[in-house]
């Protein structure tokens, strides 16, 4: 695998040839389109404000390609474009790589701010693409799932220029775009039609498996530990290790919402455009600060992580997960019929759906 991503290198050299000022910071900015933490505000929107069924499709195709795709990097280990072979890429764009930097070391600018809201742009082992995962699976279900034909088309432009951004800015190979490419597209087209049944037992098993195959995979990746680890390489598994835990709270998170609405709840979608606005700004406080607010009562630190205690640091954010996701997904739509009726709203014209 490694000698095919070394093959792509003189792509990417000439790839790097044609860029411009302008388009270089324009993919700057897209490439965060395919973070993580966007694809669950994105996802979560969905399912409070224009549909349950497509919110769970979009959060299990999401979670379930960043399971596989975090535990294909683990198995491979292929390294960045810039430390690939005996010619190392070296036009990594700074802001995409990780934060642009002065002369001291210091993040600034642009660098500094998305740093701070998203994290690193490019960082840990190279195949397959984390960022393709999350935006051919989100930008890709959200076009096949709605109908209208403005966000088909916004979902397939994002689903292709995001992959592509990483291309442009020399943080991927082809290799790493074209495997979580295709994994995402199986999970897009394999999943749209068992959460656009009338049934609940496909749904249901759909997500106990994909509960499943985080827990299997973090298990594999434990009995694959492998020995020899170095430097760079020791905080890479340590961090998959602590994603796939991560991962695993949030499966079981989106399958007790799913049993939550449908046994008890069955909470409205449907409120007037200011109240949805409230209704969004609400719950991403309340998911943030209960994730963030748990893992630091519990002493979380990612500057932390290590082989020793990578296990505790995994629980804790499995736990911080689970909690924030549960309560996002099942317990803040039980508000939802108060501000339903907001503005004196009742489900008529101002009604999306």
């Amino acid at each position: 695998m490694a000698q095919l991503a070394q093959a792509t290198m003189p792509f990417l050299n000439a790839l790097a040839d044609l860029r411009l000022p302008w388009l270089t910071a324009f993919f700057n900015a897209l490439t965060y389109l395919g973070d993580e933490k966007l694809f669950v505000v994105i996802s979560m929107i969905v399912l409070w404000c224009f549909s349950k069924r497509g919110g769970l499709y979009m959060l299990t195709v999401g979670f379930g390609v960043s399971n596989v795709g975090q535990a294909l990097k683990m198995i491979f280990r292929i390294p960045r474009p810039w430390n690939l072979g005996s010619k190392p890429f070296d036009r990594a764009d700074p802001i995409a790589r990780g934060s642009a930097t002065n002369a001291t070391g210091e993040a600034t600018g642009l660098g500094k701010l998305i740093g701070k809201l998203l994290g690193a742009g490019a960082d840990g082992w190279s195949f397959p693409s984390g960022h393709t995962l999350i935006s051919v699976g989100t930008y890709g279900a959200m076009a096949a799932w709605f109908s209208q034909r403005w966000v088909r088309i916004a979902g397939i432009v994002l689903a292709v220029l995001v992959p592509f951004s990483r291309l442009y800015l020399g943080v991927h190979t082809p290799l790493d775009i074209l495997g979580g490419a295709v994994i995402a597209l199986i999970a897009v087209l394999a999943l749209r039609p068992i959460f656009a049944s009338d049934g609940t037992g496909k749904i249901r098993g759909v997500l106990i498996g994909n509960i499943v195959l985080s827990a299997v995979l973090l298990v594999l990746m434990y009995l694959n530990n492998p020995q020899g680890l170095a430097g760079e390489d020791i905080g890479n598994y340590c961090s998959g290790i602590k994603n796939l835990w991560q991962l695993l709270g949030a499966t079981m998170a989106v399958e007790i919402a799913f049993e939550v609405d449908e046994k008890w709840l069955h909470y409205d979608t449907r409120a007037i455009w200011w109240a949805q606005l409230l209704k969004i700004a609400g719950g991403c406080v309340i998911v943030l600060a209960l994730q963030m607010g748990i893992q630091k009562a519990l002493g979380y630190s990612s500057d932390a992580l290590t082989m020793a205690n990578v296990t505790r640091m995994g629980i804790i954010a499995c736990v911080a997960n689970f909690v924030a996701m549960t309560a996002g997904a099942a317990l803040w739509p039980m508000t939802f019929k108060k501000f339903r009726t907001m503005g004196g709203y009742l489900g008529g014209k101002h009604a999306k759906i």
